[in-house]
């Protein structure tokens, strides 16, 4: 028995020794490898596949909204974008308080189709960005639960998907800041000041969209901190935080000084983007209105339905429980993300796809944390209700735009091909509908309240050389809080109402008539 055993592990020595070129001729040693291959060969192949069909079906339901009424923040950032190049308010010929970046991909896209489009793939690369940061952190496992978040998140109609909106277009910069942060400190090499520097300059590319989105910055600074608690790791997290503050820093410079090569100086930035903002919001808390408790109240029911507040309940639990540096960092963002909604006093719904990149990154990290059970229960539950929101959602459009779109498309066949208008207080859609541009810089209730509150700036308008031919009274003129009394003289001297389009006010310049069209069908 001594003497029949005794060969065999040579053999199997000898076999283990050849270089892997030969290892086929071994039958413990390679087949043990050619297992493993076929095995690295499935897990190579099926993750992608995975992720094209989640995004695959994100695409097809996006695709469905497309014809939908452009929104309001839709039209009017593709407005100010296209009056970028003349005017002396910040942007041109208009004034909104956002960053430079994103007037810059609004005056590219030049349209509402493109735009979404656009849209549609910044919220691809969202997907994959979450994949790969979760993978990075968790494996592949994570990265399917999150990929599968990001998409069904991507999707959900109750979220204001069908417009773009500058929470939809950082979301791509926000994703791959947090896979380029954990790329950097979970997996360091020699590299690590690339993949933070990069984070740094997602970060910025987030902020230079919307002022507010900090959410790559937060997760970098937080994630470095964190490993840097481990004194083995410190350098580590030192680079990273030098490299990403560097790459935020640069990036801003350069968003800011590209802006300022087109008339609009760091200085008039930082009155829209800050001291308006805190105006702003004292205006908006001193006069909040019933319908102001009723978009809080919506915000909240959507964030509970949606799924959203569950991830955040699970996360806050993991992440007190577990010593998991980017889980951490992870549910530091949530928090921040949702007190800004909070705090921001306005409430709209599109605010929580801010909190898209963050909970589809914890769901990949705690999905391998929670119950087989629960897990399945509650995922199944997030997409029927997610499910039951698309249907009735194609089944019954939401009516939001139609008569935005009616009151528009009715001024562009009763007007001139150079005729302008003015829409109180808001309402850009309707300028965008009527191919028709305006001469009063402020297309959003808000700065009209905020900068011009007795309208003075709006009557010189309304009564000097370059007035509008139409103005538009869309929700009353002493409306909003605002003093109309001067607004009201400058009407009853140079107007006459020549319609009511859904139940809309249509005023016309006396000097200028126009042959009145037909309206069409209201919401």
């Amino acid at each position: 028995m001594a003497t029949q055993r005794t060969p065999r592990p040579a053999t199997r020595s000898r076999s283990q020794a050849r270089p892997p070129s030969r290892s086929g001729s071994g039958r413990g040693g390679g087949g043990t490898r050619n297992r493993r291959g076929r095995q690295g060969r499935r897990g190579r192949s099926t993750l992608p596949a995975y992720l094209l069909g989640v995004v695959g079906a994100m695409v097809v339901v996006r695709l469905l909204y497309l014809g939908e009424p452009a929104g309001r923040d839709e039209a009017g950032f593709l407005i100010v974008g296209a009056g970028w190049d003349h005017g002396t308010s910040l942007y041109g010929s208009y004034w909104v308080d956002r960053p430079p970046l994103l007037i810059w991909v609004m005056e590219l896209a030049g349209t509402v189709t493109t735009l979404r489009l656009w849209g549609l793939a910044a919220s691809v690369l969202t997907v994959l960005g979450v994949a790969r940061a979760a993978h990075v952190a968790g494996g592949e496992q994570a990265a399917r639960w999150a990929a599968g978040a990001a998409a069904l998140f991507g999707a959900a109609h109750w979220f204001g998907v069908p417009r773009t909106n500058g929470e939809m277009l950082a979301g791509a910069c926000v994703a791959w800041g947090f896979a380029l942060s954990a790329q950097a400190l979970v997996r360091p090499s020699g590299r690590t000041w690339l993949w933070a520097g990069s984070a740094g300059v997602l970060g910025a590319g987030a902020v230079l969209i919307k002022q507010t989105i900090v959410d790559g910055l937060v997760f970098s600074i937080v994630l470095a901190l964190l490993v840097g608690w481990n004194r083995k790791q410190r350098s580590t997290a030192v680079t990273a935080i030098v490299s990403v503050v560097i790459g935020f820093v640069l990036a801003i410079a350069a968003g800011l000084a590209a802006a300022n090569a087109r008339g609009t100086s760091p200085g008039e930035l930082f009155d829209a983007l800050v001291t308006f903002r805190a105006d702003a919001g004292e205006v908006i808390r001193t006069s909040a209105s019933d319908a102001t408790a009723e978009r809080l109240a919506v915000l909240v029911v959507t964030w509970v339905v949606s799924g959203l507040a569950l991830v955040a309940v699970l996360t806050t639990v993991n992440a007190l429980r577990r010593r998991d540096p980017v889980l951490q960092a992870t549910w530091v963002v949530i928090v921040v993300v949702t007190a800004s909604a909070l705090l921001g006093g306005s409430y709209w719904s599109h605010y929580l796809l801010q909190l898209v990149p963050a909970s589809a990154l914890a769901v990949g990290l705690v999905a391998g944390r929670v119950r087989p059970r629960t897990r399945t229960v509650a995922a199944a539950v997030v997409v029927a209700l997610t499910a039951g929101n698309l249907v009735w959602s194609v089944v019954r459009p939401p009516a939001d735009g139609v008569d935005a779109r009616t009151v528009g498309t009715w001024l562009k066949a009763s007007g001139a091909a150079d005729d302008t208008a003015v829409v109180a207080y808001g309402q850009p859609n309707v300028l965008a509908a009527a191919h028709m541009a305006s001469p009063y810089p402020y297309l959003w209730s808000l700065p009209v309240r905020t900068l011009d509150p007795d309208l003075a700036q709006m009557s010189a308008v309304m009564a000097g050389p370059e007035r509008p031919v139409w103005f538009v009274d869309w929700s009353g003129i002493d409306s909003w809080g605002v003093d109309p009394a001067a607004l009201e003289r400058v009407l009853a001297m140079r107007y006459r109402k020549v319609a009511d389009v859904c139940g809309r006010t249509i005023w016309l310049d006396r000097s200028r008539p126009r042959p009145l069209a037909t309206p069409g069908s209201c919401s």
